[in-house]
């Protein structure tokens, strides 16, 4: 694997390619004469959106630049059967699931109604935990516990097919069925399709400082401690902690993008070369077989694209820092939220991302000094906690119990629309209640605040 690309074409674009792909960077001509000397130097004014949400994070190179609005557009591509959409999927384009419709390109689902995810299992019957009732077990279910009813259509249902949204494809006696929830389903999650607003700076947090958090964290309030997950990196075959998805089970941009190409469209990769669905299902309709395309779907070309575009998707911005949010950062603190909220961390000082114009598994990585050294204000540790049986639902996934989830960074907060994992409110003061397990004492705290504390807290929340 080369560390490195040769990223040779950092030079001006020419003005079809810029228009094509929205950039309206604007390149100026300074004639300077020294010593005798007449020569040109070019100024770069960054584009209109650089540090806006759907925009690049602020100081990247022209190249760099042009890549990002060109894999945005993939980002938002609508991929169709003959490019492996399917058999089974739940939507046709990453847009689809990260954004809302009138809202900037990677930001969170629409409701869970249309966008949300279904995860099913239920409990192996063998297991001790199946002799018990499972609200007593809930919470602390494991993946030795757990069926995730693969040959059912688990572990995360599919809610269209290439037939039922493509029905001029395929003959009519050759129709596939959506995934449903099979009789006897013991575990049923919703999953809310969070925003992807600056996703590379939370990759490029180094592995050993979320490790850290657990020790500051058995530091400063033990009965608050979470646990750092890791996954083996498919490209490196080494371990990396984990830090993307409602519970921490993916450690990159590149293996949140394949699970996500896989289970959500149906399109395999170099890492997943089988679709989930496809191997999952016995019950494929046999004519069907002959229309899909060969498998891998894609090489890395698409995943290598996607990947890039999110690790140079610029971070929220804060909303208006008032008195009355000073006050309520005051009792955050108080409370004892930003123990595992915690409002900042640091970029490595060297970062390299993938190369959107190099396929696996050959991959080329690019340095991009834009994301070195830089804070990264999520307010989240990227540990798992317990958060109690009113939030667990059962699923062990990447390491991570049936009752544990990833602290939720909280950057972006007053944009969202659908709060929790499962998208079950919109209001702040809920989803606070709504915490159990590790999390009780705050939530007590919170309780005992007179309203106008109350009110200044959410006053702090809602300038995230």
């Amino acid at each position: 694997m080369t560390l490195k690309g040769d990223d040779k074409s950092d030079k001006p674009e020419n003005g079809a390619t810029a228009k094509k792909f929205g950039i309206k960077q604007v390149i100026v001509g300074v004639v300077v004469v020294a010593a005798g000397w007449l020569f040109i130097q070019q100024v770069y004014v960054p584009a209109p959106d650089e540090g806006q949400l759907g925009g690049p994070v602020k100081g990247l190179s022209p190249t760099q630049l042009r890549k990002f609005y060109a894999t945005r557009e993939v980002f938002k591509k609508e991929f169709t059967p003959e490019e492996g959409l399917g058999p089974l999927f739940n939507g046709k384009s990453c847009f689809e699931c990260h954004g809302q419709p009138t809202s900037a390109v990677g930001g969170e689902g629409r409701d869970v109604a249309s966008t949300g995810v279904v995860r099913i299992g239920t409990r192996l019957p063998n297991r001790p935990a199946a002799k018990k009732p499972l609200k007593e077990v809930i919470s602390n279910l494991t993946q030795e516990d757990v069926d995730i009813l693969l040959f059912k259509g688990g572990p995360a249902l599919e809610r269209k097919t290439i037939t039922s949204e493509f029905v001029n494809k395929y003959p009519h006696d050759c129709q596939i069925e959506i995934g449903t929830v099979p009789t006897g389903t013991e575990l049923i999650s919703m999953r809310h399709a969070p925003a992807v607003f600056g996703f590379g700076l939370i990759e490029a947090i180094p592995d050993q400082d979320i490790v850290e958090n657990v020790f500051k964290e058995l530091r400063e309030n033990p009965g608050l401690a979470g646990r750092a997950l890791s996954q083996i990196d498919p490209l490196t075959y080494q371990p990396r902690i984990s830090r993307f998805g409602w519970k921490n089970q993916n450690s990159t941009l590149l293996t949140f993008t394949q699970e996500a190409l896989n289970v959500e469209m149906g399109i395999t990769t170099f890492f997943q070369k089988n679709e989930k669905s496809a191997t999952g299902l016995s019950d494929f309709p046999r004519c069907i077989y002959k229309y899909l395309p060969p498998e891998p779907n894609d090489v890395g070309t698409n995943m290598a694209k996607l990947a890039y575009f999110q690790a140079l998707l610029a971070p929220p911005t804060r909303g208006p820092i008032t008195e009355q949010v000073k006050r309520g950062e005051k009792l955050f603190e108080q409370l004892q939220c930003a123990v595992c909220h915690r409002p900042e961390m640091s970029t490595a000082p060297v970062v390299y991302v993938v190369d959107p114009d190099s396929p696996a598994p050959q991959l080329r990585y690019l340095e991009v000094p834009a994301l070195e050294s830089k804070p990264v204000r999520a307010y989240s540790d990227f540990l798992v906690h317990q958060m109690g049986p009113g939030l667990a639902d059962g699923l062990p996934q990447g390491g991570a119990k049936g009752g544990e989830w990833r602290t939720t960074p909280l950057w972006n907060l007053r944009n969202k629309k659908f709060l929790l994992h499962d998208g079950r409110t919109s209001d702040i003061s809920e989803a606070i209640l709504a915490h159990g397990g590790q999390a009780t004492p705050v939530v007590m705290g919170f309780k005992s605040l007179p309203d106008q504390e109350k009110d200044d807290l959410l006053a702090f929340l809602k300038s995230l």
